[in-house]
């Protein structure tokens, strides 16, 4: 009994139509990688098996880049008749040797399946913007399987509603932040209204003697109430507004969390088609490689034979009916026919293996295709549809909520000031009023009390000073004089001298070179720092005939009075720990430990440092120009505010002092490289 080949077993044309789904590299709902191979020649089909006459008709294509579009030409619309004849077409030209005749009834299935789906296969896409859809159906669930099943039919079903989920939670993070300033604005409001009414309560019961009484008095106090009864009102509605503001943002996180889910699921049903679909297509380059290795095998032996023998077909050389002449036997082209026979069955093995691993990995790969575009692809789109439609109703319901919440607000206000029914509102209030009435009650137990006139002796007036001559003769002094007693003696949050002198620097000296490095005259300094030192708050810096001696003069006169505090600009005490701070590697961590120190220093030490800082700051933001940035200005700073601290390490070794004056730059240049962090900028 003759045995069969392996590649006797020829694909079941109907079961693998059967198995087929639109796109022959595309996913529905999401774009898959095209998959592509070298181009060989195709040597499958009727050529090498001998196929039926029915099958010779099946049509036997690659694929190519022209398959994958539709022909339909309505745009609109699906054609999956279509599209399931352009995925792996060489399925319909299996291989099968002489030994195998194709089954005719795979053939008449195929026809069948054809046939069935020429009439379901076409989904017109175009009904979606039908305005009769909607009064066509019956439910709401049923429109939404009917949605969810359109957009499993179009190639980006998938990544449109992601972005309608992603435009809910954009919708949902406006209306966020819109609440949360508009519940702070209304809190503000209500609790400044609450402060106001509770100070003008204290003041009217202190200062009784100075205030109206009478009916005034009594229309007084109903005012205030009212306006607290409005303030309260206030603080309600802003309680109600965060109220919907955690809502929505419970519904953001959820809504957010649900879409990365599954758009995860998504992708890596996805991943498993496209893996799956590569392995198919090396599957298939092995097998039409394998075929066409077989077939030149059994066009060599051919060729070989009819060399040798003579026009005589095989099988007639087999049954020995040769009747030509064979050549001699010391030819250089001798025949070795178990050779060509050998070769012959080593492809057509190969070729049999290879035809069997693409029909299992066909079977595997349009199994998992038909579990994505049944199963998984359903499920993530209806689960994504019931997140956006969640999403939906709770961001309208609850700015519903707001809306009643905002018209329970404005008429409760309107009803306190002016109420419906008999009691008094704002203006009734207003009205009771008697002045005439205040008056003579007033001016009554000062007319019966019968005051008179105080004869006194003229007081002596002192003679007042120039304030020149008077800062002569009691100087203000500020140079080396404690920072928070000369601020306290002047009543000032900032030394008049560093607020003269920065105006001067930005004023005349932003766009000059060397600003603050550059030095000015030793006897130019001493008389401005006289002059600072009777009463800085009379001191004019005026622009002189040579502004660049000017500027070099205010300069260091600023500087010379930093440096001669008698506690630096950040202090003794803290002075150790500044420096350890600044010998932190990591960046983040050093700023964190500057900033808290910062924070630690006295009221004045840090209001004057974050006013320099700012100073330094619009200087540095002009290094363009003035060639002072920031590493430059720290260098000049960092030892003229630690100057007073510096001192007290005179006595150690000359590499101690260098190497603290290393870290006090540091400190500074950090300090200028995060002024907005360290300070609030609206300061």
């Amino acid at each position: 009994m003759e045995t069969q080949d392996p590649i006797a077993c020829p694909l079941n044309n109907a079961e693998i139509a059967s198995l087929m789904t639109k796109g022959t590299g595309t996913i529905s709902g999401m774009s898959l990688k095209k998959t592509k191979h070298k181009k060989t020649k195709s040597v499958s089909g009727p050529e090498i098996f001998n196929l039926p006459d029915e099958e010779k008709n099946i049509s036997c294509h690659r694929r190519s880049r022209s398959s994958r579009a539709p022909t339909s030409t309505s745009i609109g619309s699906i054609n999956i008749s279509q599209i399931k004849q352009n995925i792996y077409p060489s399925v319909n030209q299996v291989s099968s040797s002489t030994t195998l005749n194709q089954s005719t009834k795979s053939i008449e299935d195929n026809n069948m399946y054809n046939k069935s789906n020429e009439n379901n296969g076409i989904i017109d896409l175009n009904v979606l913007n039908d305005n009769n859809v909607t009064e066509k159906k019956n439910t709401q669930s049923s429109e939404s399987e009917w949605i969810i099943q359109a957009l499993c039919e179009i190639e980006n079903g998938f990544q449109v509603i992601l972005d309608r989920v992603k435009q809910n939670t954009n919708s949902c993070k406006d209306a966020i932040a819109f609440l949360k300033k508009r519940a702070i604005i209304e809190e503000e409001y209500g609790k400044a209204m609450l402060k106001l009414c509770q100070t003008t309560f204290e003041n009217t019961g202190k200062e009784k003697i100075f205030n109206k009484q009478g009916s005034y008095n009594d229309s007084w106090n109903q005012f205030i109430e009212l306006h607290e009864k409005i303030g309260n009102n206030r603080l309600k509605f802003a309680e109600s507004i965060g109220t919907v503001t955690d809502n929505l943002f419970t519904l953001l996180k959820n809504t957010e969390r649900s879409r990365k889910q599954l758009k995860e699921a998504g992708l890596k049903h996805q991943k498993a088609v496209i893996d799956s679909e590569s392995l198919l297509e090396k599957a298939k380059i092995k097998y039409e490689t394998c075929s066409e290795a077989w077939e030149e095998a059994i066009l060599e032996k051919e060729r070989q034979f009819v060399e040798h023998y003579g026009n005589v077909s095989m099988s007639n050389q087999v049954n020995g009916y040769n009747t030509i002449r064979k050549k001699s036997l010391f030819s250089k082209n001798t025949v070795n026919p178990t050779k060509l026979q050998k070769n012959e069955d080593e492809t057509r093995n190969k070729a049999a293996q290879a035809n069997e691993a693409f029909k299992v990995q066909l079977i595997s790969t349009n199994t998992i295709r038909r579990e994505f575009f049944r199963n998984n692809l359903p499920r993530i789109l209806k689960s994504l549809k019931e997140a956006n439609d969640e999403c939906d109703n709770t961001l309208q319901y609850n700015l519903g909520k707001y809306s009643l919440d905002y018209e329970n607000a404005l008429m409760s206000d309107a009803t306190t000031i002016s109420p419906l029914n008999e009691a008094q509102g704002l203006r009734k209030i207003i009205q009771k009023i008697d002045n005439a009435g205040d008056f003579i009650e007033y001016v009554r137990k000062p007319l019966f009390k019968g005051t008179k006139f105080e004869k006194n002796d003229i007081p002596f007036s002192e003679y007042k000073m120039q304030p020149e001559t008077y800062s002569i003769i009691h100087p203000k002094t500020i140079f080396g004089v404690s920072l928070s007693e000369q601020l306290a003696r002047d009543n000032t949050e900032i030394p008049e001298i560093l607020n003269k002198c920065a105006y001067f620097i930005e004023r005349y000296g932003l766009n000059t070179v060397g600003v603050y490095r550059l030095s000015g005259s030793n006897s130019a300094i001493q008389k401005l720092r006289t002059q600072f030192d009777r009463d800085a708050s009379q001191v004019v810096l005026a622009e002189d005939s040579n502004v660049q001696d000017t500027l070099n003069n205010v300069t260091g006169v600023l500087k010379l009075y930093f440096r001669e505090l008698p506690d630096s600009l950040f202090t003794q005490e803290l002075y150790n720990e500044f420096i350890e701070a600044s010998k932190t590697d990591d960046d983040r961590k050093r700023l964190v430990e500057i900033h808290e120190l910062v924070n630690r220093l006295p009221d004045p030490n840090y209001l004057t440092l974050r006013y320099l800082i700012a100073h330094l700051d619009r200087v540095s933001a002009n290094q363009k120009v003035n060639k002072m940035g920031i590493s430059n200005l720290s260098i000049i700073w960092g030892p003229t505010l630690f100057g007073s601290c510096s001192s007290t390490k005179s006595d150690g070794p000359e590499a101690d002092q260098f190497i603290d004056m290393k870290y006090q730059c540091k400190v500074v240049e950090v300090i200028l490289s995060n002024c907005y962090a360290i300070f609030d900028p609206d300061s």
